[in-house]
């Protein structure tokens, strides 16, 4: 077993992340250089390229207090410049949703906190994260283990306050233990932490999100209806020796089990802590058989493959790393853990592979090499051609090239024209496409929403509109479906024309406008915003902040959702025809720049050799610019094909209930 595979599969991501960023930017080079591509195609590319600057691996930790989340991060985390990165001693623990990334374009080493009291707020935690002045910050030195354990020990770090200054901030008065001498509650400090660190496996893009027990997801909307479905990978730490609790029952029913259904995140159960079980009064044999039996009630339980179950050790794990002991590594089970991790990064990897902007960015540089191979066939046929020939005859020739050069280019002028034409009847559907997703539709339905939740703070009446809220979004969405088909239909017939070959009708289907994976986001955003709506106490009337905080994150992620179908759609309708446009601009180009040759030839008084020198020229100035084009194309057709993914049928929200 692989001790080190999270570490290697991290870099090996990173590293072809860069790799492809570098492919994409050297034909971007290349098309500088040698003047063959057009600028939407280069638009086309930055914005690839862009697609891969921002892609993160996020895991998310998730579990009650006390289940080794904390230590879990650290042993992830551990490298020897390090040791252990976030606090851990007895009666200390997380008390803040964490998030732990590298950003260097953020003061690095530093931790920002939150206060506790900006739950008073409505506002969402995204805004706050825009508004600098609400937070604090500490710096630490990374080489200076008590400057590091100085400023990551306040997400840690609680504070006294009134039992009723308490339940503002959103805390359940059935959770909240008063002090006996002084009456008053201890509540966290700060409300969420950020640290921006500088670590080896957070600099190849990892991102690890911390969130401590259920209050704390129940009490932050955003974390349940954005941060979760965000991550790619979500950890559920639940105690070896117990199993599942009924706590632990109540996150996985109200925050984690949908993201698996719905979104098909990676979840792994982790029944952390197996030392405890660990006896040296009990046969080896039987102490496994305990654990098994445990793995495999909270496999059922759970409704998860048995496989997706690990029994760990995360304390044993990091003194492992830490005494370099590779035995009691292996015995701590955390490199299973790591392995399973390295294979979701396999899983990101091929999902950006198999984006349309990287996969089309790819097919633009086989076709402009085909292209530029056939033409310099071509040019030599006609080298050839003028080397046989007389000098009386070569002029005759010339002549002939220069008029059968002519007729094509004049075939593709044409094209041109058509598909700008094309491109305006793509254009047409813009309004049609825009009309159910505008930026009032939400605003109209989320005030609507808002007044009649307002005016009810029962739990029917919560129901109630919420469902109606998502039933009017889902009719805009089906709306929109409709007027996608439509566009898409239009987008074929295009791609059918017989003046742009076989080849590019078969593209058509993958140049096709889908939005499969914002309906599956709103299935999923309705399924968390419901469960989250239940998990919510009965009485509401102390909980009125928490439920605003609610709607106003509900109706921002369907808000950002409207968004991103705006601006997909504005992509499309701007990249659709992209493959066509560029495949006609370059072999427009191509024969512009010979046609030119041809015609100095033949205009200027030039001896037979003379004629020949200057098609040689031409000849070499595109097997130059092949040349220079050959490393990419043959890194791309020699990459892993990306894996055709079936495409699942998305039923409407209210076909969904009706199926419940």
């Amino acid at each position: 077993m692989d001790i080190k595979a999270l570490h290697r599969q991290m870099a090996q991501y990173s590293a072809w992340k860069q790799a492809l960023d570098k492919r994409l930017q050297g034909f971007c080079h290349w098309s500088e250089k040698h003047q063959l591509v057009t600028s939407d195609a280069l638009n086309y590319l930055h914005k690839a390229r862009k697609l891969l600057g921002g892609d993160q691996f996020t895991i998310a930790c998730v579990g009650e207090f006390s289940r080794g989340k904390t230590e879990l991060i650290n042993a992830l985390l551990y490298n020897q410049n390090n040791g252990r990165f976030l606090p851990s001693q007895p009666g200390r623990t997380t008390m803040c949703p964490t998030e732990i990334f590298w950003d260097a374009k953020q003061p690095k080493n530093c931790v920002r906190l939150l206060p506790i009291e900006t739950r008073r707020s409505a506002t969402s935690m995204q805004s706050f994260k825009r508004i600098p002045q609400n937070w604090f910050t500490i710096s630490f030195d990374p080489d200076n283990f008590q400057s590091v354990t100085e400023a990551i020990g306040q997400v840690s770090a609680s504070k006294m306050v009134t039992r009723k200054e308490a339940i503002k901030f959103g805390f359940s008065a059935s959770e909240l233990e008063v002090d006996e001498q002084t009456g008053l509650v201890q509540v966290p400090t700060w409300r969420h932490a950020l640290i921006n660190f500088d670590h080896p496996l957070l600099r190849e893009g990892l991102r690890i999100v911390d969130t401590p027990g259920l209050n704390a997801l129940g009490n932050e909307p955003e974390l349940t209806l954005k941060t979760l479905p965000e991550a790619q990978a979500i950890l559920f730490l639940m105690a070896a020796d117990s199993g599942v609790s009924a706590s632990d029952m109540t996150i996985w029913r109200d925050h984690i089990s949908g993201l698996r259904d719905d979104r098909c995140t990676a979840v792994l159960g982790l029944l952390n802590k197996i030392d405890t079980l660990w006896d040296e009064l009990t046969p080896e044999a039987e102490v496994a058989a305990n654990i098994e039996r445990v793995r495999l009630q909270t496999a059922k339980l759970l409704e998860l493959a048995p496989e997706y179950i690990l029994p760990i050790s995360a304390k044993k794990a990091l003194l492992a790393k830490v005494k370099n002991r590779r035995a009691d590594l292996l015995q701590s089970n955390f490199p299973q853990l790591e392995q399973r991790l390295a294979e979701c990064i396999l899983r990101s990897q091929q999902q950006i592979i198999s984006h349309r902007l990287v996969s089309n960015s790819h097919e633009m540089i086989v076709n402009t090499y085909n292209s530029l191979t056939r033409r310099i066939d071509e040019s030599e046929s006609e080298l050839h051609a003028l080397q046989q020939a007389t000098d009386q005859d070569a002029i005759n020739e010339l002549t002939r090239q220069r008029d059968k050069i002519r007729n094509a280019h004049h075939r593709f002028h044409k094209q041109s024209l058509s598909l700008k034409t094309s491109q305006r009847l793509l254009n047409n559907q813009r309004t049609a496409l825009m009309a159910p997703v505008t930026q009032s539709k939400v605003q109209g339905l989320s005030e609507e929403t808002q007044e009649r939740m307002m005016q009810s703070w029962t739990t029917v009446g919560l129901s109630q509109a919420i469902g109606d809220f998502f039933d009017n979004v889902d009719t805009s969405v089906n709306h929109l479906v409709r007027e996608i088909e439509r566009a898409n239909k239009v987008l074929a017939s295009i791609y059918d024309r017989p003046e742009h070959g076989t080849e590019a009708a078969a593209m058509a289907h993958s140049h096709k406008l889908n939005i499969t994976s914002h309906r599956r986001r709103l299935r999923n955003l309705e399924n968390n915003a419901d469960r989250l709506r239940r998990s919510l106490n009965s009485v509401l009337a102390t909980k009125n902040t928490l439920i605003s905080r609610f709607l106003g994150t509900l109706v921002k992620e369907v808000n950002n959702l409207f968004s991103d179908l705006r601006r997909d759609i504005n992509d499309w309708l701007q990249d659709a025809l992209t493959p066509l446009t560029h495949h006609n601009q370059h072999q427009k180009k191509l024969l512009e720049h010979h046609m030119m040759r041809l015609g100095e030839m033949r205009s200027q008084t030039r001896s037979h050799h003379e004629q020949i020198q200057s098609l040689e020229q031409g000849l070499h100035a595109l097997a130059t610019a092949r040349g220079d084009l050959e490393p990419l194309f043959l890194e791309v057709t020699r990459a892993p094909a990306a894996k055709p993914t079936p495409e699942a049928k998305v039923v409407s929200l209210q076909a969904a209930r009706k199926q419940a």
